[in-house]
Order: structure tokens, then sequence, then C-alpha cells
């Protein structure tokens, strides 16, 4: 068993992550419809009905994150969402198509090993959230060290995305 606070941080930072993907793929539909198409792994006539349906998937998982009742159905669609993102970016891998775009966000990002590593570690955090939870009252001071920490997993996961980012670009500049 593990202590409440800890789903509830996993949960709350996925949740987070997953809408806000969401939102990029939503305002950007055209964009992120090209970058659907140039990872090759869909039907060409089945690119542009994902591209509108996944955001909303996406909304979905995280909305049911952050409630106890959905969080067990949400995680396991969680891990499924990332691990087959994560199966797409290492065919292209293989296919030697580094170079497209992940679709991950806002800012263009090249498909590298780092990204497989990310969409891994938080396949397994989602699956955490299926870990039986220790049964004891969540205080004030609870709430707010999780606050605290929700905050610290959204900007370390910012940091990171953003080292990916200056690697790539540094990378193609050699």
């Amino acid at each position: 068993m593990i202590d409440p606070m800890i789903p509830l941080v996993i949960a709350s930072s996925l949740a987070v992550l997953f809408l806000l993907a969401a939102r990029h793929k939503i305002i950007a539909q055209p964009r992120f419809a090209a970058q659907l198409f140039a990872y090759r792994i869909l039907p060409d006539v089945l690119v542009k009905p994902v591209a509108r349906v996944l955001p909303w998937i996406e909304v979905a998982i995280g909305a049911g994150l952050l409630f106890a009742m959905t969080r067990p159905f949400a995680a396991v669609a969680a891990a499924t969402m990332l691990v087959m993102y994560l199966l797409a970016m290492a065919v292209n891998l293989v296919r030697g198509r580094a170079e497209i775009d992940c679709g991950c966000g806002d800012t263009p990002q090249s498909l590298s090993v780092w990204l497989l590593l990310r969409n891994a570690v938080l396949a397994i955090a989602a699956l955490l959230l299926l870990t039986p939870v220790a049964a004891r009252p969540m205080n004030l001071l609870d709430f707010t060290f999780a606050l605290m920490f929700i905050g610290a997993c959204c900007a370390s996961y910012q940091m990171l995305e953003q080292l990916t980012r200056n690697h790539t670009l540094l990378a193609r500049k050699e």
C-alpha cells in the first residue's frame, strides 16, 4: 500500500500533462493532423478522423485521472496511450525518420530515444495509480504539500522537455 498523497500527485500531474497535450492538438488541429500523417502509421483516410478524436480521448483521460472513481480506468487508458505513442515513435526511429515532429506540444521536437524513455516513465507512473492506497485522512498540510509536489512535477517535466528540445537543436547544428 502507498500513501494517498502519491496517487494524488501522480494523477494530478498526469492530468495536467494530458489536458495540455489535448489543448495543443485541439487548437492546432491542422498541424496535429500533419504531424500524425508524418508518422506514416495510419492509413491516409484515417489520419484526419483520428486527429479529431484523439485530443478528446486525452481530455477524457485527463479528467478521469482527477477523480478516484474513474482513476483506475483512466490510468490504464493513460498508460495505453503513452505506450502507443512510444511505439509509434520507436517505429519511426527504426525507420530512420527521427526528423519528424513528435506532436507532443506547441514547440516542434524531433523524435529521440529520450522521448521513448519519457513515455515509458510516464506509462509506469500511470500504472502506479493501480497500487492499493493506504486509508488515512489527508489534512490541509497534506494538500499543501501535494500542490507543491504537483507544481514541482510539472516544472521538472517542462525543464526536461526544454533540455530535450535544446539537445535536438544542438544536434542539428553539428
